[in-house]
C-alpha cells in the first residue's frame, strides 16, 4: 500500500491553524485584559516573534522534503519476515 507524503501536510495544517488561531487569541487576552504598558508590549512582540521564528524554520525544514513521492508500509513498519511478528508484513 503506497501512501502519498503529501498526506501528512494535512494534519500539520490542522496543527497550524490550531497554533495560529491560540496565538491570536492570547494576544487578544494580553492587550485586552493585561497591564497596559511597555512590558505588555514587550511581551506581545516576544511571542509574536518567537512564534515567527519557530513558523519559518518548520517550513524551511519542510521545503527540502519531495513531497510528490510515496511510501509504502514496509518502509514505516519493522519488517522481521516471520509471522510470529505483529508488523510481519
Amino acid at each position: 500500500m503506497d501512501i502519498p507524503l503529501w498526506i501528512l501536510l494535512v494534519p500539520l495544517a490542522f496543527i497550524v491553524a490550531f497554533t495560529a488561531l491560540f496565538l491570536f487569541f492570547n494576544i487578544f487576552h494580553l492587550a485586552r485584559y493585561g497591564v497596559v504598558g511597555r512590558g505588555a508590549i514587550a511581551l506581545i512582540l516576544v511571542y509574536i516573534v518567537s512564534y515567527l521564528f519557530v513558523f519559518v524554520l518548520g517550513v524551511t525544514a519542510l521545503l527540502d522534503i519531495k513531497w510528490t513521492e510515496t511510501v509504502t508500509l514496509r518502509d514505516i513498519l519493522p519488517f522481521t519476515g516471520g509471522s510470529s511478528s505483529s508488523f510481519g508484513l
